[in-house]
C-alpha cells in the first residue's frame, strides 16, 4: 500500500478529482479488511468453510473471459462474486435480492459511468452480475488493477517480482470463505485475467482448482486492453500517452504469458482446458458443455435454459461498439504477431485441446 500510495503522489499525475477517486478506494478497501477481519476473529468456523473443485477462468483480459463466466455463472448450482459482494464483502451475504449493499453499489456503479462514459462499450458493471475477482484481490494491494487506473511505473516494477506470491492468494482464499458462509454453491466459479499473472500463487492455495485458459489472437487482446487501461486512467489523470501505454502492456503481457507457460508445465494432467475466443463466440454453449465434460461438472437441462435465455438478453456491444486499433497504440500487428510467437495457442495451433 505504502508502494502504491507513493507512486501515485509522484507518478499518476493524478487530477484533483481521480486523487479523490483514489483516496475513496483505499479508504473502502481498508475499511473492508478492517471488517473482514473482525468476522473472522468473531467466528473462527468460517476458516473451516469447504470451497469444493472452484472453477478458473482466466487469460489475457479480452478473449472472452467475462462472456465464458457470464454463462458459466448461470449454473443453478454455482457460486460466484457478485459485484457487489466484491465491493463490500462484510458482512457474509444472505440474500441476494434485497441486501442493501445492492443499492449502494448501484448508486457506486452510475456515478462511475458518469465519470468514465466509455467504459460501458469496454466493460459495463452490473451491481448484481458476476464480476471479476479482482475487487477482492485489490484488497490485497498487489493486483493488476492498480496499473489499468493510473500511470504507477514504480510499483508496477515491484508488482512484476511478485508472480509467485502466495500471500495474496491466502487471503482471498479467506475471503471466499466469509462470503460463502452462509451462502455456498456445489462449486464457485472464478474469473479474472489476474489469476494468468498469479498462476503459481494460486495453484498453491487452490491445488484442486479446475481451470479454463482462453486464447485470442494479440492483435486484437494489446489495443483491446490498452483501450481499456486508457479509459480508466482518463478518468482519473491528467494525461495518458497511448504510446506508453501499448509499449508497457505489450512487455507486460509477454511477461505473464511466459511465466504462466512454465508454472503449466508442472500442472496435473487435465487440470487445463484451452478455450479459443472463436470457437467461444461460434458456439458459447457447446463450449461450455466441453468445459463441463472436461472437469466433471454436471451439465443439467435447466442449465443450458438459463443460459440461452442469458444469451439473448446480454448481445455482444449492447452498450456501445468498442472501437480501437493496434496503430493508435504504437503498435504493429505483425511484430506483435512475431513477439506471441511462442504462445502458439493464441493462434489455434497444435496443442490446443
Amino acid at each position: 500500500m505504502d508502494l502504491l500510495l507513493r507512486s501515485l503522489r509522484e507518478e499518476a499525475q493524478l487530477t484533483p478529482q481521480g486523487a479523490l477517486m483514489m483516496e475513496r478506494t483505499v479508504l473502502r478497501l481498508l475499511c473492508n479488511r478492517l471488517k473482514v477481519q473482525r468476522d473472522w476473529t468473531a467466528h473462527p468456523e468460517i476458516q473451516r468453510v469447504d470451497i469444493p473443485r472452484p472453477l478458473f477462468i482466466l487469460g489475457l483480459p479480452r478473449t472472452g473471459t467475462t462472456l465464458l463466466h457470464g454463462l458459466l455463472a448461470c449454473d443453478p448450482s454455482a457460486r460466484y462474486l457478485h459485484f457487489w459482494e466484491g465491493l463490500y464483502p462484510s458482512p457474509a451475504p444472505v440474500d441476494f435480492e434485497h441486501d442493501p449493499r445492492i443499492r449502494a453499489v448501484e448508486d457506486w456503479a452510475r456515478g462511475f459511468h458518469r465519470l468514465a462514459p466509455r467504459l460501458a462499450a469496454v466493460h459495463h458493471l452490473d451491481p448484481r452480475g458476476p464480476e471479476e475477482c479482482l475487487w477482492l484481490m485489490e484488497h490485497t494491494f498487489i493486483d493488476l488493477i492498480f496499473e489499468l487506473r493510473a500511470h504507477v511505473p514504480s510499483y508496477s516494477a515491484w508488482l512484476a517480482q511478485r508472480e509467485s506470491d502466495t500471500a495474496s492468494y491466502q487471503y482471498f482464499r479467506r475471503m471466499v470463505q466469509l462470503l460463502g458462509w452462509k451462502r455456498n454453491g456445489c462449486h464457485w466459479v472464478f474469473k479474472a485475467p489476474r489469476h494468468l499473472f498469479g498462476l503459481a500463487g494460486l495453484l498453491a492455495i487452490f491445488p484442486e482448482a479446475r481451470i479454463v485458459q482462453t486464447h485470442r489472437d494479440p492483435v486484437e487482446v494489446l489495443p483491446s486492453l490498452c483501450s481499456l487501461c486508457e479509459v480508466l486512467r482518463g478518468a482519473a489523470s491528467e494525461r495518458v500517452d497511448k504510446t506508453a501505454l501499448g509499449a508497457h502492456w505489450r512487455d507486460r503481457l509477454m511477461r505473464v504469458l511466459k511465466n504462466a507457460r512454465r508454472v503449466r508445465e508442472s500442472a496435473p494432467p487435465g487440470q487445463f482446458l484451452d478455450i479459443h475466443y472463436r470457437d467461444l463466440l461460434r458456439d458459447p454453449i457447446g463450449a461450455v458443455a466441453r468445459i463441463y465434460a472436461h472437469h466433471g461438472y454436471e451439465f443439467t437441462q435447466k442449465f443450458q435454459q438459463r443460459m440461452e435465455a442469458w444469451r439473448k438478453s446480454n448481445r455482444q456491444h449492447r452498450h456501445g461498439p468498442h472501437d480501437y486499433s493496434p496503430e493508435e497504440f504504437g503498435l504493429n500487428a505483425r511484430s506483435l504477431r512475431e513477439d506471441f510467437a511462442d504462445d502458439a495457442s493464441f493462434h489455434g495451433a497444435a496443442g490446443m485441446d
